[in-house]
């Protein structure tokens, strides 16, 4: 798995490669910022325990009265996130 983590603007955008499970540590769920964007258009598969990172994430983000924004998920990914009741936790966006 690869992140690349980009700031623009006031938002935070971190865009995952690959998989993402327990294998898997994301140095941005130490310290997000305020306004977090995770581009989901290159992650391939998301394990419960990397549902698990999202909602550590978002948990974080809200802390921080801030927000989080989930863009670009491919099928696959979306399906995991509706099928666990996960995609009523999140705004989850098309790609733009």
């Amino acid at each position: 798995m690869e992140v690349v983590i980009d700031q623009k603007g006031e938002e935070t955008v971190i865009k995952i490669k690959g998989r993402l499970d327990t294998n898997t540590v994301l140095p941005v769920w130490e310290n997000p910022g305020v306004k977090v964007c995770v581009d989901c258009s290159d992650l391939e598969y998301v394990s419960s325990a990397g549902l698990r990172l999202f909602l550590i994430l978002q948990k974080m983000t809200t802390a921080k009265k801030g927000s989080l924004r989930l863009i670009g998920m491919r099928n696959v990914v979306r399906e995991t996130f509706s099928l666990t009741g996960f995609n009523a936790l999140f705004k989850i966006e098309d790609a733009k």
